[in-house]
């Protein structure tokens, strides 16, 4: 398996992961920064797990869809063999939106698979709100990797969707913050951007405070004024929040 740390230019990094820390000799630093905030290695760590996931319950999901009870049941190593192989694109999005209910933490690499290199942009698409599903913080550099990278649209949304969506701890929360900001100054789609402004909502960095506030003051589109204008708004309403 390769690295899970992006690159400079924010694409995957090329170097084979050490052992089971998901990332190489480069990038091990990430590793910690990447691990589950919910584990604790002590004899309590079952207790504190528990409070944690009450305290940042899983993702939401009401997507629907009815996929055929051949697939829905199927073990998840067969779903992922649908997922990277079958020549229907529909079965592959159909495999997506199954590993997507299951969240399943396995999935997670053929998922990044998928979405970097899949040729149809449903499948894609799917692929990212599934990662986005699993929620652990290794999900965030395929997500920010097709943020930056995918010609997609409607896949560019569904990234910026998803990463801010998840309940990360704080050093990363503010990290994805600002990569979401560096992609929102040079996107030009107003549906990504719009999705990205309410991503830095989500999130509450107030160092994204300025640029919002550019969008706010600057932006042709009045959706984008309005949506820099919520974005503000929540993020300073969590800090005053948390400074009571």
């Amino acid at each position: 398996m390769y690295c899970c740390a992006l690159t400079p230019d924010r694409k995957r990094c090329a170097n084979p992961a050490r052992d089971a820390s998901n990332f190489c000799a480069l990038h091990q630093n990430e590793s910690a920064r990447a691990s589950d905030p919910t584990r604790v290695p002590h004899r309590f760590g079952g207790i504190f797990s528990r409070v944690r996931a009450a305290l940042h319950p899983p993702i939401y999901d009401g997507g629907k869809y009815d996929v055929p009870r051949a697939l829905m049941d199927a073990p998840t190593s067969y779903v992922i063999e649908q997922l990277q192989t079958h020549d229907d694109s529909m079965v592959r999005w159909m495999s997506a939106f199954v590993l997507r209910k299951r969240r399943a933490v396995q999935a997670l690499e053929p998922l990044w698979h998928v979405l970097k290199n899949d040729h149809t942009r449903f499948v894609r698409q799917q692929s990212a709100v599934a990662l986005g599903k699993i929620g652990t913080p290794l999900v965030c550099a395929p997500l920010v990797e097709a943020l930056n990278h995918d010609r997609d649209q409607g896949v560019r949304q569904a990234c910026a969707i998803a990463l801010g969506n998840l309940a990360l701890p704080d050093d990363l929360r503010l990290r994805i913050a600002e990569e979401i900001a560096r992609v929102l100054e040079r996107e030009e789609n107003i549906f990504v951007k719009w999705d990205c402004i309410v991503a830095l909502g989500q999130l509450g960095d107030r160092r994204v405070e300025k640029l919002l506030t550019h969008f706010q003051a600057e932006e042709i589109t009045q959706v984008i004024r309005d949506a820099a204008q919520d974005s503000l708004a929540e993020i300073r309403q969590r800090d005053r929040a948390a400074a009571l």
